[in-house]
């Protein structure tokens, strides 16, 4: 029997095709991969159910981790086993999660401090390249750091917060206000690691909706001018998304810049005019609800998921645009309500 030559042709081209697909295929459009150490594994949590597990929990349907956190590894360990555990990793989205204490903070100090300076943005870029968007975690505590480590810590956090690429604050959700973790948010024994309540905290300061905007193509929020516009704007309300421990909420009401900022960590509220601290009240165990903002003529309304040090409220009172955990940023011109943070919540005005 005589066989056509299409018989064998068609199947052919057919495999050829599925190999090149293969071969071309991108990244998984809804896969997140945590690329850290061991907090970002989970250790100090029940079952390593840490706050990288925690954060699918609040994952849109279909959306799934990958996490390949390795004990005690630092920028230079990432570099090391890159090609061998992040290149196959199929996920569009990578967070890279470490901090000084692993690059030997406490040990080295300034040493520690250049080389995460300098490995960080490498190891941003090679993610990039590989055509991935890159979240970074700032740095945490640890519970024998001391108030040298404590400075560079937050020096290097607020740098961070500047960084063109989603960052989230997670040493705010955690800091005891000295660089250690709050007291109940460890087991009082293992410096290293928080607890289940610690990795809770860490896991409140990411924006619920931070993956569908990225996946919508929302670019990074740059400070919009707002000097001189009369909008009217005498209220603000917002809810904010899922449950929110600490928080940052910071607005310009007749040209005065009001910043609030609470931690639950230490149960402590602070209150400040543009930049300087002018009120602070201790034991404040507070629900955090719907936001209410009034005043005359709000503008440039910030909301995040963490409490910043006082350094960073001075560095926000002068126009730095700092996006760590940033979930709502509306300047408000000209009365329009576009969120510019990358998050899909929004806010309503109330105008007399």
């Amino acid at each position: 029997m005589r066989t056509h030559w299409r018989t064998y042709l068609i199947p052919a081209l057919l495999l050829v095709t599925c190999m090149l697909l293969t071969a071309c295929k991108s990244p998984a459009e809804q896969r997140i991969c945590f690329f850290g150490s061991s907090v970002c594994r989970g250790v100090g949590a029940e079952e390593l159910h840490g706050y990288a597990a925690q954060v699918t929990e609040n994952l849109p349907a279909g959306w799934e981790i990958v996490n390949i956190s390795i004990d005690g590894n630092n920028t230079y360990d990432l570099f090391a086993r890159f090609d061998r555990d992040m290149t196959p990793v199929e996920a569009k989205y990578v967070v890279i999660g470490i901090s000084l204490g692993n690059e030997g903070l406490h040990e080295k100090g300034t040493r520690a401090v250049l080389s995460y300076r300098e490995n960080m943005p490498r190891l941003i870029r090679m993610l990039q390249e590989q055509g991935r968007t890159v979240i970074v975690t700032n740095n945490y505590p640890r519970a024998d750091f001391n108030m040298v480590d404590y400075e560079d810590l937050c020096d290097v956090n607020l740098e961070v917060q500047q960084w063109d690429v989603p960052t989230i604050n997670v040493f705010g959700t955690i800091d005891d206000g000295t660089g250690k973790w709050a007291s109940h948010l460890w087991n009082g024994s293992d410096i290293y690691h928080p607890n289940q309540e610690g990795h809770e905290a860490m896991a409140s300061a990411f924006p619920l909706t931070m993956w569908e905007a990225l996946q919508a193509g929302k670019p990074m929020p740059e400070y919009i001018p707002t000097q001189g516009d009369e909008n009217g704007v005498v209220g603000v309300s917002f809810v904010p998304e899922g449950r929110v421990q600490s928080y940052t909420l910071s607005y310009t009401s007749a040209d005065t810049i009001y910043t609030e900022v609470y931690s639950a960590a230490q149960q402590k509220l602070w209150q400040y005019a543009n930049g300087q601290l002018v009120a602070a009240r201790e034991g404040i165990d507070k629900a955090v609800g719907t936001i209410i903002i009034e005043g005359s003529n709000i503008h440039q309304v910030l909301f995040y998921r963490a409490a910043m040090t006082e350094r960073e409220v001075r560095a926000l009172a002068r126009g730095k645009m700092l996006r760590s955990s940033l979930e709502i940023y509306c300047p408000l011109l000209g009365g329009d309500i576009t969120n510019y943070a990358q998050t899909m919540n929004c806010v309503t005005i109330h105008n007399k």
